[in-house]
């Protein structure tokens, strides 16, 4: 039986709304980032692996991931670090950001309301959404850090989301690919349904998902509509 199944047999609820994180959940984001890291720290000393970056800076905020790479892997780095790969990430979004497998699909199918909500600011998603061949798909549907005026690990960003689209939070499916992610918005009682075969994900981001244990585990999009 699959995760997915397994939580519809346990009385899973259907959800009126399905709310999608983007990064590293619809498109393979996360992984550029990790990648432009991982080939600046080797010009400085440093060689680790992009899956160990993007395990090292899960639920680690912008403002702290400079500080945060330094004390992890004993280095130290320029000061602007992080906006040069900001830059060089933001540069190869064009070129090379693709969605993961199967939301293309998934969000043509799709009978009940979806909608986007993370922190990135809205430029940049829209950026990525439109890089990644989603952003006709999605339309509107999308909600930012910037709505809410911060970007902190906060789940404000999804009560907006679920206000806007006339949804209860309580009715709600978050689609996420990050522990940390999920265990900040489950204080809003939200179901929570994770992702875990993005690119980016160590060994370890997987044993986070499982030890979070959310209402459901998919391997792919097309098991997700078996809980739809």
């Amino acid at each position: 039986m699959t995760a997915a199944r397994r939580a519809k047999s346990q009385g899973f609820i259907l959800p009126r709304l399905i709310i999608f994180d983007f990064d590293g959940t619809l498109a393979e984001s996360e992984i550029i980032t990790s990648e432009v890291i991982s080939a600046k720290l080797a010009a400085h000393g440093g060689h680790v692996q992009p899956d160990e970056i993007t395990a090292t800076l899960s639920g680690i905020e912008r403002d702290d991931q400079l500080q945060h790479l330094e004390s992890s892997f004993g280095l130290s780095l320029p000061r602007d670090f992080m906006e040069l790969v900001g830059a060089e990430v933001h540069s190869l979004t064009s070129d090379i950001l693709i969605a993961t497998p199967g939301p293309i699909e998934l969000l043509h199918w799709l009978t009940i309301p979806f909608c986007v909500a993370l922190k990135t600011p809205r430029f940049e998603l829209i950026h990525r959404m439109r890089a990644a061949n989603l952003l006709s798909l999605i339309g509107p549907r999308f909600f930012s850090s910037d709505d809410i005026g911060f970007r902190k690990p906060d789940p404000s960003v999804l009560l907006l989301a679920a206000e806007v689209m006339g949804v209860a939070p309580s009715e709600c499916l978050l689609v996420e690919d990050s522990a940390h992610r999920s265990q900040c918005r489950a204080q809003r009682k939200n179901a929570i349904l994770c992702l875990w075969r993005s690119r980016h994900h160590s060994s370890q981001l997987l044993s986070d998902l499982q030890a979070f244990e959310p209402e459901a585990m998919v391997l792919h999009f097309g098991e997700l509509k078996t809980l739809v």
